[in-house]
């Protein structure tokens, strides 16, 4: 079985005056950010602490407002699919954990 990737979601935006990375939405936007694409709490709670999708499982930190996420391949045939929705959705910062590669998606021209 091959091994899966774990990827750290961000904003690609710069850090704050104290170094933290810069926010991306709370918890609760987040939730309501990612339901169009099937990407949710298994038990419907706001507060849950993993989000499960197609192929993924992301896993939000217990900071409010949340600023990374670490999400879990699961499903090597359909994750892919569901991160590229993501990334062309969402101006968000993709960077593989174990290698610390960074997926960038062009955009093209955007008038």
């Amino acid at each position: 079985m091959a091994k899966l990737t774990h990827w750290r979601i961000h904003s690609p935006k710069p850090a704050d005056a104290e170094g933290r990375a810069a926010t991306m939405a709370s918890r609760a936007e987040l939730v309501g950010m990612l339901a169009p694409f099937n990407v949710g709490p298994e038990d419907g709670s706001p507060e849950a602490e993993v989000l499960h999708g197609p192929g993924i499982r992301m896993h939000l930190p217990f900071e409010d407002p949340v600023r990374q996420i670490l999400v879990e391949e699961d499903d090597e045939s359909i994750a892919p699919f569901v991160l590229m929705a993501l990334a062309r959705r969402f101006d968000w910062k993709f960077t593989d954990v174990d290698t610390d590669r960074t997926l960038y998606l062009y955009r093209g021209d955007e008038e």
